[in-house]
């Protein structure tokens, strides 16, 4: 029996004992029945989710997400109301989910090295080196396929809360040049942990909060600078007067270069390229 078969059949169960319940444990018998409509509700809306995650996974890599990009993904949709289009532009634009073959300017021992350093807190030994190094190079693998076999390794299950707290640490430095506060570091390694979240994740996180903008005041020229990199890279030329609503956006709602991005792939322009 599926999710959504048994969130059915809890459904039709209450609805059954409400019908056959005496007045006086009416109200109860309600109470219960929206509880399982409820839960009925969230079980369609996470296989409905699941299906199209599914798809673009499928489309755009060739492959099933896993257990925890089913997790990050579905969170995604429903915390922050992400369409299939935006799971799209984001497994497009992210360097890690990238066929070695498209990004040879990267050094593979350093993708190896940072996936070790993340994932199992510590250097690669030669053996792993060699191993992956030749996965990215010889069976064109991407970063996430070598941070994907680390997380399945009996040496990550020991380690995978210290793993957590190293990424907050290094994003928070990064970003905020300054060390986690310690309900920051607990909320971003329980959506780690919990939600299927990365390194990405937080550090978009982190960019958007009101400490990042204060501690980030843009100039306009910033900001085309921004724009202009995101129109050479999705349609090939430099930006146009049309992009000065880009550049605002960029300067008051704070987007980044992949939010100006992923707008720029729902414009005509790119569709009729494509």
């Amino acid at each position: 029996m599926n999710r959504t078969t048994s969130m059915t059949a809890a459904a039709g169960l209450a609805l059954l004992a409400l019908v056959a319940a005496p007045a006086a444990a009416q109200e109860d018998r309600e109470h219960g029945l929206r509880g399982a409509l409820r839960e009925f509700a969230r079980g369609v809306e996470s296989a409905a989710q699941d299906a199209t995650i599914n798809k673009v996974f499928q489309d755009e890599l060739g492959r099933k997400p896993t257990d925890r990009e089913l997790r990050r993904y579905r969170d995604r949709m429903h915390e922050d109301h992400w369409t299939q289009a935006d799971i799209r532009d984001e497994l497009r634009g992210r360097d890690d989910y990238s066929r070695h073959s498209r990004r040879r300017v990267e050094d593979p021992d350093r993708i190896v090295r940072r996936a070790y350093q993340d994932i199992l807190h510590r250097e690669p030994d030669a053996e792993g080196l060699r191993l992956y190094r030749s996965r990215l190079i010889d069976d064109d693998w991407t970063e996430q396929d070598v941070r994907e076999a680390l997380r399945k390794s009996p040496e990550h299950g020991t380690r995978s809360a210290d793993s957590a707290d190293k990424i907050v640490r290094r994003a928070y430095q990064d970003v905020l040049h300054r060390e986690p506060d310690y309900s920051g570091l607990v909320s971003y390694r329980n959506k780690i942990l919990n939600q299927g979240w990365d390194e990405h994740d937080v550090r978009e996180a982190l960019r958007k909060s009101p400490e990042a903008r204060q501690k980030n005041q843009m100039t306009r020229e910033d900001a085309e600078k921004i724009v202009r990199r995101a129109y050479q890279s999705v349609l090939g030329r430099d930006m146009d007067s049309g992009a000065s609503g880009y550049v605002d956006r960029v300067l008051r709602e704070h987007w980044t270069e992949s939010d100006v991005a992923r707008e720029l792939r729902h414009s005509d322009e790119y569709r009729k390229r494509r």
